[in-house]
């Protein structure tokens, strides 16, 4: 991880033109949801009240309140209209619901499309494959023995190499998540968090009611201090923390800051969640948790980031003995990982595709980042150009959800902080950039510029009251 450096500001094209009023209205809105003014659990003005107050068609509001739903961050009740919703924890993140001319940066999305020709190669090959037969019959909740071992040459990449015993086979990284929790968490348990933290873990807090405790960081990463007194005061259960290419903060927690962070585990009984996805995109890193503590770590590895986001593969490395337990969250969400996406994985394991499709998705994010040195010198940037985003350090008087209903006002979608907010803490005032969900390397440069001449602006109001 590396802060950019100060350059002088380079010039750009003019700014886009504003989007039709209906996405402005809705930035505006979802700014005033992130940051608490608008309350969980509030309602919405009826869709015609609104359009008369701001002077708008219904048809304008109404599609401002269908890209809130799309976010996440409304739902619709016949009783009370449109309603505020309690934690807008999981944003939907497909295309589809990309309204056209908004250039998307908040997907975590590889940033080479080498999947796509890949696969397209491969598919023809699997009918030879002598484990093509078993594709039609049920699979065992923690995957089948073969695919186990295939994921061992993925885990490797992370810096160890686990026995094929201890690894569950999951629908990518979310679906582990919930194996551990599903299998470890009970309702009403403390689980420790960076106070940035991934926000499919605040979704899978409301699901199986347990409450996150957001402990702050650094530059080496979660605090150790911080977790340690947070176990005097709560009875914390488990800690989660993403230590590689910190989502979003891009910080990788250092070899003493690990070291330190096991002690405490251990002293307090703590069982360590580590979300390693980010991890084989380093060449070199410092000791995964799992080879410091293995008695107590659960391993997070999956396929999305570094290849795609559709092959829908996780690895779950487990303590010794507790693969067979944590895989009945996955017989009863899912019965078992998919064989066909664990046949395509276990091949390309095999024969050297998924690191090639690596390379190139490193390749190409390193020619992106570039064109973030270029376009926001001078700006507060946490990167890494091993990294699929970059953390932009908004100067004040900027708070993260104006700047975010500011920029997306003019065409350009990123995720405010308090996206990530693990509790009701304050968190600082930042924007995560996406660089790999850009369709190219000129949409993702007219995207930045318009970023860049935002943060040279003052902050400005969308519209008027709600």
């Amino acid at each position: 991880m590396r802060t950019i450096a100060k350059r002088p500001a380079t010039s750009g094209p003019a700014r886009a033109p504003r989007l039709p009023a209906y996405l402005a209205l809705a930035a505006e809105l979802e700014a005033r949801i992130r940051s608490g003014e608008l309350k969980p659990g509030s309602s919405l003005p009826p869709q015609r009240d609104l359009a008369k107050q701001r002077s708008l068609n219904v048809s304008t509001v109404s599609r401002a309140y269908r890209e809130l739903q799309n976010l996440s961050l409304v739902t619709g009740s016949t009783r009370r209209g449109t309603v505020v919703t309690s934690e807008p924890a999981m944003p939907r993140v497909d295309r589809a619901a990309t309204p056209s001319g908004v250039i998307d940066l908040t997907v975590n999305r590889p940033a080479v499309d080498d999947f796509r020709e890949r696969l397209a190669q491969t598919l023809p090959l699997l009918a030879g494959d002598p484990r093509f037969r078993e594709l039609q019959e049920y699979q065992p909740p923690e995957g089948p023995a073969w695919a186990r071992a295939a994921g061992r040459r993925w885990v490797a990449l992370n810096g160890f190499e686990p026995a094929a015993d201890d690894i569950v086979v999951t629908s990518g990284a979310q679906h582990a998540l919930l194996a551990v929790i599903g299998s470890l968490i009970e309702p009403g348990d403390v689980v420790a968090a960076d106070r940035l933290t991934y926000y499919g873990l605040k979704a899978l807090a409301q699901m199986f009611r347990f409450r996150i405790v957001g402990i702050g960081s650094d530059a080496e990463g979660m605090s150790a201090e911080e977790l340690d007194a947070a176990c005097r005061r709560e009875p914390v259960k488990a800690v989660f923390t993403v230590p590689s290419l910190h989502n979003p903060s891009v910080v990788t927690m250092s070899e003493p800051r690990r070291r330190a962070l096991v002690d405490i585990a251990r002293r307090r009984d703590l069982t360590i969640i580590e979300d390693d996805v980010y991890g084989p995109m380093l060449d070199e890193r410092p000791p995964a948790l799992r080879t410091l503590a293995p008695e107590r770590t659960y391993h997070i590895s999956s396929l999305s980031k570094a290849l795609a986001p559709g092959l829908r593969v996780g690895y779950l490395t487990c303590p010794p003995g507790r693969a067979l337990v944590t895989a009945e969250p996955v017989r009863t969400t899912a019965w078992m990982p998919a064989p066909l996406p664990l046949l395509v994985a276990s091949r390309w394991m095999e024969d050297g595709t998924a690191v090639a499709i690596l390379a190139a998705q490193l390749a190409e994010l390193r020619a992106r980042h570039a064109l973030v040195v270029t376009i926001l010198a001078g700006a507060a940037v946490n990167a890494d150009p091993r990294c699929m985003f970059v953390w932009l350090k908004l100067p004040p008087p900027w708070r993260a959800e104006d700047f975010a209903a500011n920029v997306r006002a003019h065409g350009v979608a990123v995720m405010p902080a308090t996206a990530f907010a693990a509790d009701r803490e304050p968190v600082e005032h930042a924007v995560r950039i996406n660089l790999g969900c850009a369709a190219s390397r000129d949409e993702l440069a007219t995207a930045l510029r318009i970023v860049a001449t935002t943060l040279a602006e003052r902050p400005r109001a969308l519209f008027g009251t709600v």
